[in-house]
């Protein structure tokens, strides 16, 4: 972990960080910056952190692999040449092929349009997260200008935690995620309403439950990673993700609860990361249940997407 504090003439403070997403995930981390603000004050730390990770991830007796984990957790090996990793030297690249970022605010009562929407006829709302994923994912399958019949995917991290039984400690620090992957065509997906994207989400992000982590365990106990020379899929060398998009979403991360002495943060974001596809997904400074969203998409898709991603059909 790295952390850069910079004080500015006026007064305010600014605390930047990167980390590592192999030794924590979003909750792990957001979890030790509430807990340094904690310590800093004098106060009690709340959650406390939970170390044991041979308690809750041992694999079953015998194994028990239900679930496919080929192909969705792990690939085959293959040799990453130097021009995927480091690019093939050519700086003339051409302006259209810029990744450039936009943030797009979702007030609350656009989300609750948006929900009221999606979730029509459903025995319960449709959480935030899934509609702004959905509502999301189709606008940026428009902007892309994709084939009908091109498959598209969107990868949503899932929290264990309270999902395994027993359950994992809120305080666990470690990375519990597994990742959900709603597919479809680009077609059905932009022709369909916003509700069938939210069904699609909900569906797959619902499998991963108690038996899909304990499966993933067993199979990474087995050997078989080993004996295939398995690599995980989260590749950090094929970072360009389209006509797929991942999110990662810090909406339930509690980085507003910081508070060194001297208050709780103003504004909290990412730094900035253009990678196309890789959504990011935070409460609003407001504090009033809106939403931010950071998006990444080639520049000359990205006038498209600003004309369409505001706009409930």
């Amino acid at each position: 972990m790295l952390i850069q504090v910079t004080r500015f003439a006026c007064g305010s403070l600014v605390v930047g960080f990167t980390t590592q997403h192999i030794v924590s995930d979003g909750r792990s981390t957001g979890n030790f910056f509430v807990a340094w603000s904690q310590a800093t004050r004098g106060a009690a730390i709340d959650p406390v952190p939970v170390h044991d990770r041979a308690s809750f991830f041992h694999p079953r007796e015998p194994l028990h692999v239900e679930y496919e984990h080929r192909g969705v957790e792990f690939k085959p090996y293959k040799k990453v040449h130097d021009d995927v990793v480091h690019g093939d030297g050519d700086d003339d690249e051409d302006d259209d092929d810029e990744v450039v970022v936009n943030k797009v605010h979702f007030s609350r009562e656009f989300i609750s349009r948006l929900k009221a929407q999606a979730s029509a006829g459903a025995p319960r709302p449709c959480s935030t997260l899934q509609c702004v994923v959905a509502h999301l994912w189709r606008s940026m399958t428009k902007a892309r200008g994709l084939d009908g019949g091109e498959t598209t995917s969107v990868a949503i991290a899932v929290d264990g935690r309270a999902r395994m039984s027993p359950q994992v400690p809120d305080g666990y620090t470690g990375n519990v995620i597994l990742w959900a992957r709603p597919t479809t065509t680009a077609g059905e997906l932009v022709a369909r309403p916003v509700k069938h994207a939210v069904e699609l989400i909900s569906r797959e992000v619902a499998r991963i439950n108690d038996g899909y982590f304990k499966s993933f365990i067993d199979f990474a106990s087995s050997g078989a990673v080993e004996k295939e020379r398995l690599l995980a899929t989260a590749d950090a060398a094929e970072m360009v993700p389209s006509p797929n998009i991942e999110v990662d979403s810090w909406l339930r991360i509690p980085f507003y609860d910081m508070d060194f002495g001297g208050g709780r943060p103003f504004f909290f974001m990412p730094s900035y990361l253009p990678v196309e596809g890789l959504l990011i997904l935070l409460p609003s400074f407001l504090g009033d249940g809106s939403v931010d969203a950071y998006v990444p998409l080639f520049s000359r898709d990205m006038n498209t997407f600003k004309n369409c991603c505001y706009t409930l059909d």
